[in-house]
Parts: structure tokens; sequence; C-alpha cells
């Protein structure tokens, strides 16, 4: 079992070295840029808006909605078919402190504890500045979605891997898309163009690495189409998990074996186009597994939820190998030990849904994951499926369920707040592995404000990001439900701080 600290969160037992990541190659004994690819402002511009915003997910929606709502116009664009890029499939749990509703559940929190379970998660390598605007305004974020439509349910829960009970859920398993219908629905109430299928080529820039950025470029059917930013440029366009190539650059062993919970345009192609433009990246190598993918499919979901109460993990010899509500690198890690990296989720019908019943009924019959009204009937199920030993599944579970009775999980220290019986059926196992899921590096970004900064540590003017495409919020590894408030909080203020910006002619 490993050692715990004071606020109840693992220590990890080995880091790895960081790698510098240093742009251009060297040349002699200096470095210089191999190749730049800054773009110069065109003689004409095709459109034209206040604030250019790069991507359509939370961050770049509620950048939007911020920024119209300070006065200025905005435009929209996005490189896929679609409105929501990878929020779309998103879980939509929300991290925050929130009296009115834990209260009613008996569960003591604070900003202060929120602050600390995200720095100590992180391996203290998040921009302290950075966590504590994400635990001061994570609440204000939730109030402001349910402003925007979002309705959350009453009780709040702790989702897989957030290390406590502050994790919120659209109402009715609404998950990501709800988020997204309804900041899309706001979008289109104040009439702010979205342009899809228009990927970021390059950011135009008023002098090769110096000056304020003026607009964007972006391919469409093949054409560059050039936008100016009379205001400033907000980039929200999410991470990398997706992109093979650009993970294993930085973390070699994710290569094309390991499946991704991410939308395949998920390829940080805005990381690298601010790259040209000097910007800096932190924490590249800092990429999250997350155990949310089904073994058979290899695709994200397929699974009867993400709770982790009355639930747990059993390998395919039948037996618990990591605490279910340990931090998500920590049980990645163990389950990538296991025969066949596999793990059966294994939970009773009082484990937190994350899905709805049509849906969980879809995937029993599709023969994705496997119910029974008993765990005798489970286990017989299981046995013939995967062959794991139906004595040994049936002593775990009740060996688990003693653990509850006793209040204390002595094999793996699973928390007393989440140590929940599994003993109302009907029963579910969802086989699952892990997946790429967050990349918690990407351009570096000023403290509260969200301005980018370049390699030498200047603002780059007039741009700026949130959300995934940006690195220093998480450190190592991102608790689960902090992704959700860090879009929508630091996503809000780059809307604002866009529209503060001076006007150009």
């Amino acid at each position: 079992m490993s050692e715990k600290d004071e606020s109840g969160i693992s220590r990890r037992q080995l880091l790895g070295s960081t790698a510098a990541i240093v742009a251009g190659a060297v040349v002699g004994a200096g470095m210089f840029p191999k190749e730049l690819h800054a773009i110069t402002a065109p003689k004409k511009w095709d459109r034209e808006a206040d604030v250019i915003i790069v991507g359509t997910g939370y961050a770049g929606l509620s950048a939007a909605i911020e920024a119209f709502d300070a006065g200025s116009s905005v435009i929209l664009l996005e490189k896929n078919p679609f409105v929501g890029g990878n929020s779309i499939t998103a879980s939509g749990g929300y991290n925050a402190v929130d009296p009115e509703r834990q209260k009613k559940q008996g569960i003591e929190d604070s900003i202060d504890l929120h602050y600390k379970h995200t720095l100590a998660g992180g391996d203290f390598r998040a921009d302290p500045e950075k966590v504590r605007f994400l635990a001061e305004n994570a609440l204000d974020g939730i109030k402001w979605l349910e402003k925007m439509g979002v309705a959350f349910e009453p009780t709040v829960y702790t989702i897989v891997g957030s290390l406590y009970p502050r994790s919120h859920d659209p109402i009715n398993n609404g998950r990501g898309a709800s988020i997204v219908k309804a900041l899309k629905d706001q979008v289109d109430k104040r009439k702010i163009p979205i342009l899809l299928g228009y990927k970021l080529s390059g950011l135009v820039r008023e002098q090769v690495l110096a000056g304020m950025v003026l607009g964007v470029q972006a391919e469409n059917k093949g054409k560059k189409v050039y936008f100016k930013a009379k205001k400033g440029v907000v980039l929200g366009t999410g991470g990398f998990a997706a992109d093979v190539k650009m993970r294993t650059k930085y973390a070699p062993q994710l290569d094309a074996e390991v499946p991704t919970t991410n939308v395949p345009t998920a390829t940080g192609e805005a990381i690298l186009r601010a790259e040209d433009e000097g910007a800096d990246v932190i924490g590249m190598d800092y990429i999250q597994l997350l155990i949310a993918c089904n073994y058979y499919t290899k695709k994200y979901g397929s699974l009867a939820n993400l709770g982790i109460d009355s639930a747990i993990f059993v390998n395919l010899k039948g037996e618990r190998f990591v605490a279910e509500d340990q931090r998500r690198d920590v049980m990645s890690d163990a389950l990538m030990q296991q025969p066949k990296k596999l793990l059966l989720w294994i939970a009773d019908d009082l484990c937190k849904k994350r899905y709805n019943a049509e849906t969980i009924e879809k995937t029993v019959k599709e023969g994705l994951i496997f119910r029974s009204d008993t765990l005798e009937g489970l286990a017989a199920i299981l046995k013939e499926k995967l062959d794991i030993p139906q004595d040994k599944f049936l002593a775990t579970i009740k060996k688990y369920n003693e653990s509850v009775k006793n209040g204390e999980d002595k094999e793996f220290g699973k928390t007393k707040t989440n140590l929940k019986a599994i003993a109302t059926g009907p029963f579910y196992a969802s086989p699952t592995q892990a997946g790429t899921h967050h990349t918690m590096g990407g351009l570096r970004t000023k403290g509260t404000t969200g301005q980018v900064i370049d390699r030498d540590g200047n603002i780059i003017p007039r741009l700026y990001a949130a959300g995934e495409v940006t690195g220093g919020v998480h450190g190592t590894n991102r608790l689960g439900g902090n992704a959700t408030a860090d879009c929508i909080v630091n996503g809000k203020a780059c809307g604002k701080m866009a529209a503060a910006e001076k006007r150009l002619s």
C-alpha cells in the first residue's frame, strides 16, 4: 500500500525525469530555429472581428459568450464539422467547493482543501497562482453555467481520480454534451458566427517573433483564410492525446497500441503554431491515462459507470490491485502491470452511474459489459467470458464488503468516504482499459489572465489561451473533474481579458 500524507493523497513512488524541450535545431555552439513559420499580415483580410476564438469546446464557447457580453464582436472557428470538439464526448464532471450541496450530504470542504488536493495531486508541479484561481472561481463557474441553462444534480460525489466528493454532474446523465449544447444555444442567441471546417494553420503577428498578434490564418477546403482580430485571439483548441506522433515525442511509451478517449482531431496544432511565434510550453510529457476505454472496442465509453464508491476494480485473477479512489496516474500505472492490461469495473446498482438506462441496456445487449441480478450470476458470466475464477472473484467481493463493515480498507487504503458495499443488484462488470486522456502540458500562460508567454518570459501581446491547450494548471496529474472547471473558469477569464484590449483600426 502506498504511503499517504496528511491530506490522504498517495505520493508517487517514482517520478520520471523531465527532458528539456528545445525549439529548433542545434547549429554549432548555439541554438537557432530550424525553420520559421511566422505569418505576416495579408494585404487584405478575409474577415474580421474584435475577438477571434479558435475552438468550440467548453473554453472557446465560454470565452465567446463573455467577450460578446463585454461589448466585443466575436468569430468562432472550429476545425471539426461539428461544435464541441473533445468537450462533447467528455463526462462533464465538474469539481467545485459547493457548501449548499455538500453540507446537505455532511461533506466538509473548503477552497483551501481543493487547492491543496490539486497541488498535491499534481506532485506540486502546477503553478500555485493558477491552482488558487481555479479553486476560488470554480463555484462561480457552476453558477454561471446554471444561468446559461445547465442543470446539475443536487448531490455531489467523487468522480474517478478526483480524490474527494466535490464532483458535480449535469442532471439526468447529461454529460459534457449537455454543457456544450447549453453554451452553443447561448452563442446562437447572441448571433455569434461559428465557422466549421476551419483548421488553424498559423498566427499572424506584426513581426517574426515580435509585436502583437493581429489575427489567425486558417485552412478551409484547401484554401487559406485570414481572420483579423482587432482586440485579440483566444486559443481553446484542447490537447494532443489523439496524435500519436506528437504524444510519443514526449512520452514514447504511449504508442499507437495505447487507445485514446479523445476525438481523433485532438492533435495539438494550436500549440505548434503558437510555438512558431515564440510561445513557451510547459509539462509536455505529463500525459494522463484514464481507465475508461472499453476492452472490446478500444474506445472511450461503453461502461456502466465512472463512480468508485459501491465499486471495485478486479483483474483477470479476480483480485483487487489498487485503491479505486486513487490518483488517475497511480491507478493507470497499476493497471498497466495487470494481465492483458485489463480490469473489470465491478459495481452495484447504487454506484453513481454516468450513463442513462437506455445506453447501459444497449451496451449489455452488445456484449460490451455484463450484468446479473446476483453476484454469483455475475461470477459465472465472468468465468465464461474471461475465465476469471469464480471462487476468487466472490471471495474478493466478500472481503471488500467486510472492510466496508469494519470501516477500513486495510488492503489498499480506499478512503472511508468512498468505502461502500457492493450489495444491491443488479450488478455490473465493465471490461476496461486505460487510454490517453488528458495532456497536462501545453502553452505557458500568465497567472490568472490567460496571456500566452514566450520563451523569454514575456507576454505575447493579444494572444490568450484556456483549457487543455495550456499547461501549468494540473502539474503531472489532473484530478478528475478539474478539467471542466479549468475550461470554464479560464475560458471566461480569457474572453473578458481579450474584450478589454484596445481595439485596433
